[in-house]
């Protein structure tokens, strides 16, 4: 499955929009089985609470054109709780697509409301 879900994040990677994409320079986007434990305290999870990706980074409108002192973002993309949710390919290729453009979506700046609201 490791191989096949990596192969699914690389296809959506592939349907994010050119003119996002062409934007997403020295954003490294990774696949994770779980979200560490750092992680998920950062964001105040409890334990029954799923993490499917996460934007760790600078969104690019907050970096007023400096990009020399920022770390690179990265997003990473959270394997298991995805499959144990989804375990059909159709739903969890859907999910993993809805997941990278949430993430996606935060390194341009745009919050929750405004992600939901360009999705549909």
């Amino acid at each position: 499955m490791d191989e096949q879900f990596e192969q699914l994040v690389s296809e959506a990677i592939d349907h994010i929009p050119a003119q996002y994409q062409e934007k997403m320079k020295h954003v490294a986007i990774i696949v994770e089985d779980m979200p560490a434990q750092e992680q998920r305290q950062k964001l105040g999870l409890r334990h029954c609470d799923a993490l499917f990706g996460l934007y760790e980074g600078v969104p690019l409108p907050q970096r007023g054109g400096y990009t020399l002192q920022i770390p690179p973002d990265k997003i990473t993309i959270f394997k298991h709780p995805m499959v144990e949710l989804f375990p059909d390919i159709a739903s969890l290729k859907k999910q993993i697509y809805k997941t990278l453009w949430h993430e996606v979506a935060h390194l341009f700046g745009l919050n929750h409301d405004q992600i939901h609201k360009a999705s549909k």
